[in-house]
Formats: C-alpha cells, structure tokens, sequence
C-alpha cells in the first residue's frame, strides 16, 4: 500500500477537528446551567479570546515562553553534561547515578515552596522549575545513550589517536538518538512545569491567567489559557522536530 495522499490527510485532519468541535457543542449544551457556565461554547471561548487578546494575554504568553525556553535551555545543557560524565567515567556513575535516581521521582510541585523561598516570587522561581524537569528527563536519557556506545567505536577512536575533545565529539553523536529522545520529552514536560510553577507562584504568565479564571468562575478564560499551552506546545514540539530532520537527518533515517 503507497503512503496516503497529502489531500486525504487534510481531509482527515479537517474530519477530526470537526468531530472535536461538534462534540464540544453538544457537551457544552448537556452540562449548560443558568448560574454556571461549566462548559463554555467554542464560539464563547473564541470571543474571550478575543477579549483578552486586547488586555494580558501576549505578556502571559511571552512570560511563559521565557521561563519555558530558559528553564529548557539551562536544564537540558546541565542534563547533558552530567549523562555523558555518568554514563561514561565509571567512579562518576558510582558517585552520581544514585543521587539522581533518587531526586528524579520528587514530584515538581515538591520543589515549588522551595523555590519560592529561594528566588521569591519572579522568574527564576519558575524557571528553576523546568531546569529540574528538563535535567532529570535529559540526562536518563543521555546515560542510556552513553552507555549503551558500540564498544568498537571507543576503540577505533582510540587507535586513531584521536584528541579528548575528538573522542567526546564521537561519543556524543553516538548517543545522540537517546539524547534527542530526552530533549524532545523535556521539551514537552518544560510547558506542564511552567503551569505548574505559575499556578502555585505566579502573577504572570499562562498558569496565572488560568488560576484567576479559576478565582473568578470564569471557565472560558481557563479554557484559553489552555488551548495557548497547547499551541505553544504543538508549535515548540514542530519546531523542535524541524530542526532535528536538518541538523541530524541521518537519525532521522534510522529511528
């Protein structure tokens, strides 16, 4: 069987939207009530969209992509490091590796009252949030990688005579399917964090807008807030796999 047609699959994609939204209709009708708005309509949600387009939206937006992509960026270099240094010097993993088998299972939201009395209310209380997340994912996923390098290649790199920077360089690009792997569910695990952070200490951001929505019985404002996390999602997860298919196409080609 050939691959489907780029015209069937739109047609599908189109399908399911439709089904998503007529489904929501009727939901939204079945739990209408006259004192609460449990579930508002699309077209309700669309015009407080709308409305706070032209007030905080783009600030709560902009303030949850920088401690998003911060947080991401920090944690992921951090997580990274400390894989490739476990997963390849033995006395490291013997030092290490308990430790963040230990810390990893700590829920974030743990970690929330602990940021707050460290950084206070602001950006990097929220952003220490995804460092966590976006490391303990990362660097899972990089010892695995590391540790599981063709033992043939270590020795070719060596009877190469090959510089140290050399050997890491080919050490790295071996373990880079598992490592991308980890940036990619970071990367997803960052935009949870950041809701999380803001929700608990926050007074800007998407996390924030939707708990004032919840403070105000204002379903709708909560539903924006959630539909933006999941195109900023969506688009950050494209963008991501973009980025992959150029900079790595032969992993690409092999997973």
């Amino acid at each position: 069987m050939g691959a489907p047609k780029a015209s069937n699959l739109l047609a599908v994609r189109l399908a399911s939207v439709v089904f998503v939204l007529v489904a929501w209709l009727v939901l939204a009708w079945a739990f209408h009530s006259p004192k609460l708005e449990l579930l508002p309509t699309p077209w309700r949600v669309a015009q407080r969209f709308v409305e706070l387009a032209q007030g905080q939206l783009a600030i709560d937006v902009w303030a949850s992509l920088k401690e998003a992509a911060g947080g991401w960026v920090i944690g992921s270099a951090l997580g990274i490091g400390l894989g490739m240094l476990i997963g390849r010097i033995a006395m490291a993993r013997l030092l290490l590796r308990p430790i963040i088998d230990f810390l990893r299972f700590v829920s974030p939201l743990a970690w929330v009252p602990l940021a707050v009395l460290w950084f206070g209310i602001g950006y990097w209380s929220k952003t220490s949030i995804i460092v966590l997340i976006s490391l303990f994912t990362v660097v899972v996923n990089t010892v695995q990688g590391a540790m599981s390098v063709d033992g043939d290649i270590t020795k070719v790199s060596r009877s190469l005579r090959l510089k140290a920077g050399q050997r890491l360089e080919v050490t790295l690009m071996s373990a880079m399917p598992d490592i991308l792997v980890g940036l990619r569910y970071a990367l997803g695990a960052a935009w949870g964090g950041v809701v999380l952070s803001e929700l608990v200490a926050g007074d800007v951001g998407i996390g924030a807008l939707e708990s004032y929505g919840g403070q105000s019985f204002d379903v709708a404002q909560i539903m924006v807030g959630m539909i933006v996390l999941a195109v900023l999602g969506y688009v950050a997860n494209w963008a991501f796999v973009r980025v992959q298919h150029r900079l790595f196409p032969w992993i690409v080609g092999n997973r």
